[in-house]
């Protein structure tokens, strides 16, 4: 690569194709990694509870939350993709209607205090990538919302409670999404932006470990 990257995921394969790229896989996986790990570390472990909260991660944070940022940052990706704005805003906004719901059938059935994680993540998939109000798109917000909370959350609905140790992974959870993203800025405006992508590599990939040992020990156990 002889230049730096608009985005250090805007590449071969995930380049092919908008709807394809507005999943952001290597980053989502990383967001699924950590929430892998907090229910590995809870008390109990229920795979349809993981499952649930896969999923509904997956429509309200995943699909959701980046469909309405590709859709609301048309100026940035158009040179890449053809965008279908209104399209792509509609099915970003249905997603985090349909997570919010499942998140709402979880609390219901396994911990309604769930709903007040629920209500938090609604609002950022759809304030944060539209940048209102302003304080919703900071490295604070982002940290909080997808990182801190999300991992809390997942660890509540799996165990039932939250203890210290979930309280201090969170927050270091929540600086380590922070380094992620501004290694992801320094991979497009920084002179050791070829750095910034392979310490950027190496976290995305110690994730990934990391979440699937921790399910791994879950599901052997």
């Amino acid at each position: 690569m002889e230049n730096p990257p608009v985005e250090p995921d805007l590449i071969s394969p995930w380049n092919k194709n908008v709807w394809l790229y507005g999943l952001r896989p290597p980053f989502s996986l990383v967001f699924l990694g950590w929430i892998t790990l907090a229910q590995a570390l809870a008390s109990r472990f229920s795979l349809e509870i993981y499952l649930y909260t896969i999923l509904a991660s997956f429509f309200g944070l995943i699909i959701g939350a980046h469909y309405v940022d590709i859709a609301t940052s048309k100026e940035k990706f158009s040179p890449f993709f053809q965008i279908k704005s209104r399209e792509m805003l509609a099915i970003g906004a249905s997603a985090i209607a349909i997570g919010s719901a499942i998140g709402v059938y979880m609390a219901v059935r396994w911990g309604i205090l769930f709903l007040i994680f629920v209500a938090v993540e609604s609002f950022a998939a759809f304030s944060y990538p539209r940048e209102k109000p302003k304080l919703a798109h900071s490295y604070t917000s982002f940290g909080l919302t997808w990182g801190t909370v999300p991992f809390l959350a997942a660890f509540f609905i799996q165990g039932g409670v939250i203890n210290l140790l979930a309280m201090g992974v969170s927050i270091f959870v929540g600086i380590s999404v922070v380094a992620m993203h501004h290694l992801a800025i320094m991979s497009r405006e920084s002179p050791a932006w070829r750095d910034a992508l392979y310490l950027l590599k190496l976290y995305r990939y110690s994730v990934y470990s990391v979440a699937l040992l921790s399910l791994a020990w879950r599901l052997m156990g």
